[in-house]
Formats: C-alpha cells, sequence, structure tokens
C-alpha cells in the first residue's frame, strides 16, 4: 500500500504505461476486418450476416464497421471506468508480479489516458 508521502516507483508507473498501451494495442476488432472483407467465418450460423454483407457497398462496409470498433472501443472505455472508480472508491487494486499498478499518476482515469494513448498522443513526461 503507498503511504502519504511516498513516491510511487518507476515500475509502478511502467506498470500503468503498459497497461494501458496494451489495451490500446488490444484495441483493432476482428469484426471490422470481417466487415470490410469476406465476411464471417462460412458457417450456417453466420449465413444470414454474411449475406447482408454481400449486398453492402464498400462505402455502406467502411461504416457498418466504424460501428462495430466503436461498440468496442466503447466497451474498452467503459472497463476502465469502471476499473478506475473500483479503484478510488472501493479499494481495487492491480498488481502483476507484486508490483501494484499506479494509480493516476497523470491526475486522469484510465479511460482518459487510454483514449489519448489511442489517438497518438505521447505519455506526459515523455519528450516525443
Amino acid at each position: 500500500m503507498l503511504v502519504w508521502g511516498q513516491q510511487m516507483g518507476t515500475q509502478e508507473l511502467e506498470l500503468y504505461k503498459r497497461f494501458i498501451d496494451d489495451l490500446v494495442e488490444f484495441r483493432p476488432g476482428v469484426l471490422p476486418r470481417w466487415i470490410k472483407g469476406n465476411g464471417w467465418p462460412n458457417t450456417v450460423e453466420n449465413q444470414k450476416i454474411n449475406k447482408v454483407l454481400s449486398e453492402l457497398t464498400a462505402e455502406q462496409k467502411e461504416i457498418v464497421a466504424l460501428i462495430a470498433q466503436s461498440a468496442r472501443d466503447g466497451g474498452i472505455h467503459d472497463v476502465l471506468v469502471y476499473l478506475t472508480d473500483q479503484i478510488n472508491l472501493e479499494g481495487l487494486e492491480i498488481v502483476k508480479n507484486g508490483i501494484i499498478m499506479e494509480t493516476e499518476p497523470f491526475d486522469s482515469g484510465m479511460h482518459y489516458d487510454w483514449v489519448c494513448r489511442r489517438e497518438g498522443d505521447s505519455w506526459p513526461n515523455q519528450n516525443s
């Protein structure tokens, strides 16, 4: 547990940054690729989906793929809001290899940091 006035170490901060960056890397979903590509895997269950997709223009597929990616982004964002609330209000800790992950090292929630990194922003303490 962090004691008031104690400095968080670089391991805790690096764990936080890696957690957020891993979620940015995890962001692209398979559904947008399937929508813009050859559709869902060719199974009986997917025939209706693939029929609809085959009737769409390339522009329509782009829009549907954007909607699918937006839904995935919303899910990641909402989970990060939940985790931030649980950390700040309920005492949740995220621990990896005995290291407690830093909490709001940049005075912002995980959801905000994830959005910034997703958009290509550098970490606040980086020079580039």
